[in-house]
């Protein structure tokens, strides 16, 4: 360790003031991990250094002094010198860290830690995803903390998909927790783990979804088309699946008393009788083939059936046409996959990557939704811990309060999830636009620079933040995060160095 300076007047159990001895300037950095050593009192203190200044004290702004009017002096007369702050994080006891009970004395020497061999303290084992940036000591992080959620925050190119890449390896390797992954770019998590991919295209679709899917992509009027397009897909479906079905699956699917052919009254007992939730694994296990024409020919039956006006047929027919076409139903074709077969595999392989790159941002909020859903039933039917962390990338696409689906599902894990061992890693380049009921139920916190000032303040809001300032975070490197919250074994924010990961 080597010395830099000693405590001043005015300590506290939470700040200590340091003054820095002159040659020693250059190693009193900002983040810096310091010791205290008090030997009146025979206790050594951990802190970090914050707020590293340099002071001269006949050159304050706020008094007038003879080197106002006689700038020659300043070369000889001045006497600066550096101060700082050290932010305590505790007492060094039997190679423990404890909470502080008394302040430092003034004039206790203050030492730099050079590395791990300097802080001999038992941190815990953990989850280590990277390491104190200028003393290389290892923080590992607290796993019983990872249902109470963790924030992944920082601007483009900060290294968030690479810390994030990092925690999921830890939580595979030292925990028994089983991770589902929603990659939203399909580039971040995808290359890594290849062998563990499901792609969100091949997950079946409800007729709802699809439905709306096709209202937003042609831009039809709800107030008009949204009754024939649910039930043109709906009677689509039916009709697909219906041949492929066996009596038993006819009668659990409960349309057995319905008869053959394409009426008002057919239409209405379909809709009246069956079970979706088994029609939709029913389209699961015979996938359907859809066609433009087909589904269009359904379409213009059912607006006739309600006694729709002959412009909505031709409205609705030249949307189909023009703004779909075939390369739209050929992407809802062959879907045999469940999300309960996502979570399954979750429980068998410990690791899904979902892959959502190529599908529309209605189908994408469907994915992350009716997965979290189908895990809150394993919930509900095992009534014990299912020991899942689902990890939310882009999340502000999906967490945000105007969000739909997915957001209620993410509140609801935010605010549940701890009890039953589901938790959640939102990785976002804008705190802001997180649900401010998902951010408070956030209790631990990585963050890099960040996209603006509004993020700062939100995470300040939530946790103390010890005296970092915004400023400091504007100078972080690639890869170098502040962690603050339950996981980290520190009292206070720390600031770590990611640990490489290899390309793939």
């Amino acid at each position: 360790m080597k010395l830099i300076g000693v405590v001043g007047s005015g300590s506290t159990i939470v700040y200590a003031p340091l003054i820095v001895y002159e040659e020693a300037e250059k190693y009193a950095k900002e983040e810096q991990l310091v010791i205290i050593e008090d030997t009146w009192r025979n206790i050594k203190f951990l802190g970090i250094l914050r707020n590293v200044k340099r002071y001269e004290p006949f050159l304050n702004i706020y008094r007038r002094t003879s080197f106002v009017d006689n700038p020659s002096l300043v070369e000889s007369g001045t006497l600066p010198h550096t101060g700082a702050y050290i932010s305590i994080i505790g007492a060094l006891r039997a190679f423990k860290l404890e909470s502080v009970e008394i302040p430092p004395n003034p004039g206790s020497r203050v030492y730099v830690v050079e590395g791990k061999e300097d802080l001999k303290v038992n941190l815990g084992r953990g989850l280590v995803v990277g390491v104190h940036k200028y003393s290389g000591v290892e923080i590992p992080l607290t796993p019983e903390s990872i249902p109470f959620h963790v924030a992944v925050v920082g601007a483009t190119g900060t290294g968030k998909s690479r810390l994030v890449k990092a925690l999921i390896d830890e939580i595979l390797n030292e925990t028994g927790y089983r991770v589902i992954v929603f990659d939203h770019a399909g580039v971040d998590y995808v290359p890594y783990y290849r062998d563990y991919v499901a792609q969100a295209s091949k997950i079946v679709l409800d007729v709802s979804v699809i439905s709306d899917l096709i209202l937003e992509r042609t831009g039809l009027d709800r107030r008009t088309y949204e009754s024939y397009i649910l039930l043109s897909t709906l009677w689509y479906a039916f009709n697909k699946v219906f041949p492929k079905l066996s009596r038993e699956e006819i009668e659990k699917l409960g349309v057995a008393e319905l008869r053959k052919g394409f009426t008002y009254n057919v239409l209405s007992k379909l809709v009246s009788l069956i079970d979706y939730g088994e029609l939709t694994r029913f389209m699961a296990k015979y996938p359907i083939e859809w066609r433009s024409s087909e589904y269009r020919d359904y379409a213009l039956k059912v607006i006739d059936l309600l006694k729709g006006r002959e412009s909505a047929k031709v409205r609705l027919g030249i949307s189909l046409d023009v703004r779909l076409g075939e390369g739209f139903f050929k992407s809802l074709s062959g879907r045999n996959v469940l999300p309960s077969d996502i979570v399954d595999l979750a429980f068998r392989q410990k690791l899904v990557v979902i892959d959502l790159s190529m599908e529309d941002p209605i189908v994408k909020k469907y994915v992350v939704s009716t997965v979290i859903n189908e895990v809150w039933k394993k919930v509900e039917e095992k009534q014990e811990s299912v020991n899942i962390v689902a990890v939310i990338d882009e999340a502000h696409n999906y967490a945000c309060r105007y969000c739909g689906e997915p957001h209620k599902a993410i509140t609801r894990t935010s605010r549940e999830g701890r009890k039953w061992g589901f938790g959640l890693i939102l990785a976002t380049q804008r705190a802001i636009d997180i649900d401010p009921e998902i951010r408070g139920n956030i209790n631990t916190w990585f963050f890099s620079k960040l996209q603006t000032p509004s993020d700062f303040n939100e995470i300040s809001a939530f946790m103390n933040l010890a005296g970092i300032s915004e400023s400091s975070l504007a100078i972080l490197e690639k890869r170098e995060f502040y962690i603050a919250g339950l996981m980290n074994p520190l009292r206070i924010p720390v600031l770590i160095k990611v640990k490489e990961v290899p390309l793939p």
